[in-house]
């Protein structure tokens, strides 16, 4: 053991135990940011995923509309895609 550690342990708090300290605060600082940061996109990703709910059923809400309102024109179309997309996998 040096001199500077015995004298250090005698008189106070030792380079070890400040630096440890410091050491445990930076740790503490570091969880608080990474849990913010977990709290932000998980925030971020529930606003996502509504806004994916709210286009679903309104485009859903769209597709009904149009069934009932058109129902040979929405079949008429629902085959040309249908029409499309197999003519596009033959290739």
């Amino acid at each position: 053991m040096s001199n500077a550690e015995r004298t250090g342990s005698r008189n106070g708090p030792s380079a070890n135990d400040e630096l440890a300290a410091r050491g445990a605060a930076a740790m503490r600082d570091i969880k608080a940011g990474l849990d913010d940061a977990v709290a932000g996109v998980n925030e971020t990703g529930r606003e996502a995923l509504q806004g994916a709910r709210e286009v679903r059923d309104t485009f859903a809400d769209a597709i009904l509309d149009s069934v009932r309102t058109r129902p040979y024109t929405t079949l008429a179309i629902a085959g040309f895609i249908g029409f499309v997309c197999g003519a596009m996998r033959r290739r």
